[in-house]
């Protein structure tokens, strides 16, 4: 099934020729805890517009806008609020990013199956009821089809393909096989790694629930916490035994692109993977898009470190190893901010419909802002005001655009896009 874009009826979107379409993908869009308190209102709803108030002129200068969605919306109720190390959202960001004007969001990641299959598949009629595409998990083996994960825009098919390394199974106790794996776009084997652990944790792991196991981890790191101590430390992916181009996950992942190949004009993939908050892909992430690119992919979009990585662009064949996340809390307990995981990276890419062909790349720079009540609202860097720009910022957005473009600039100025050479 190819889905058609339906153009801005109040035709804010901008073109600089006839044969140009443009599209942007942002990062991941999660809620965290402060931001989810935050967000509450009298009335018992949410209202999470403001986050996206300040991206309006990105979202309409763009002829499709796609985003990673790291959460589901499985029912919100107090109970999801003392869960620990699983995502679920109100409903209510779902309208927000309708609202703003997000077209597509890849929902394969490792937050996926944090409630189930329920969650799952509740998560994805809610997106089909707002009327936003999305790639990446599935409710039927039918709706897998790489012909369901094309869309159109002025004749141009182009099919947007998400896969994850990961669905938190040691947290869940969920891990797809065979029989179900249909369900979630996967990069590898799954298995419960911490019951393959040696020693006292692995005993523990083979003995005791995934609840209790996070019940366990809530008590360490919340003693490290009380100590002055980061529970969360940087770290860069690497390949385990299970990751090798005989995977039948990473084979099964060479069709869905030689299929979209022969059905498509661009093909799109988007695998999540990687570390936690390090600036340089692991040798995982280099693996992965290695393979990819040797699929024929001729766009590769990933996230999941929560912070900017690299962006190459060889004749047109586009990498982004990680755009950051789009909207994370700066005051969750987690973060680590010697990465500045306050930016994230809007990756534009622009496409000549006469030549079905990538002609130009370019990147616009994110600010997270969160207030002392945390409250977030992100803001493109030309639209940052200026109370928010001192020294220390400029400093820093120079530090991001080097670590996208490989460049050594000592100064940058404040632009609404930049040029990926």
């Amino acid at each position: 099934m190819i889905k058609t874009k339906k153009f801005n009826e109040q035709g804010l979107i901008k073109k600089d020729c006839e044969n140009l379409i443009k599209l942007s993908f942002f990062g991941d869009i999660t809620c965290d805890k402060p931001l989810l308190e935050y967000s509450k209102k009298n009335n018992g709803k949410f209202d999470f517009s403001p986050v996206f108030s300040k991206i309006t002129s990105l979202i309409c200068n763009s002829d499709y806008n796609i985003a990673n969605f790291e959460t589901v919306c499985a029912g919100f109720s107090s109970d999801s609020k003392r869960e620990f190390f699983l995502l679920n959202t109100p409903d209510e960001i779902v309208f927000a990013i309708k609202d703003c004007g997000i077209d597509f969001l890849t929902t394969a990641n490792n937050h996926c199956l944090d409630y189930g299959f329920d969650g799952l598949f509740r998560t994805l009629s809610l997106l089909d009821e707002n009327n936003i595409s999305h790639s990446g998990t599935y409710r039927t083996y039918e709706e897998s089809s790489v012909l369901n994960n094309i869309i159109e825009i002025e004749g141009i098919k182009i099919a947007i393909l998400a896969y994850t390394y990961s669905t938190n199974e040691s947290n869940t106790g969920i891990v797809l096989d065979e029989s179900n794996d249909y369900h979630v776009g996967l990069l590898r084997e799954q298995i419960d790694l911490a019951k393959e652990s040696k020693g006292i944790k692995g005993i523990l792991a083979r003995n005791i629930s995934p609840k209790t196991r996070r019940r366990i981890q809530r008590i360490r790191n919340r003693a490290k916490l009380g100590l002055g101590i980061s529970y969360f430390k940087p770290y860069t992916d690497r390949i385990t035994k299970y990751d090798n181009e005989n995977s039948k996950y990473l084979i099964k992942m060479k069709e869905d692109i030689l299929k979209a190949k022969r059905n498509a004009d661009i093909v799109v993939v988007c695998p999540h993977m990687g570390g936690q908050f390090n600036e340089k892909p692991g040798e995982y992430s280099e693996f992965i898009v290695n393979y990819i690119d040797k699929c024929g992919a001729d766009l590769i979009v990933a996230n999941h470190p929560h912070v900017v990585q690299k962006v190459l662009n060889h004749d047109g064949k586009v990498i982004a190893y990680s755009l950051g996340s789009f909207n994370l809390s700066l005051s969750a307990d987690y973060i680590v901010h010697e990465s500045l995981p306050q930016y994230s990276i809007v990756l534009h890419v622009y496409i000549n419909t006469s030549k079905t062909k990538i002609i130009k790349v370019t990147f616009s720079i994110l600010k997270i802002i969160e207030d002392d009540n945390k409250g977030i609202i992100v803001y493109p860097l030309d639209k940052l005001p200026e109370k928010f720009i001192s020294e220390d910022v400029l400093k820093e957005i120079t530090a991001i655009y080097n670590r996208v473009t490989g460049n050594s600039c000592t100064k940058i100025d404040i632009l609404e896009e930049y040029d990926l050479a």
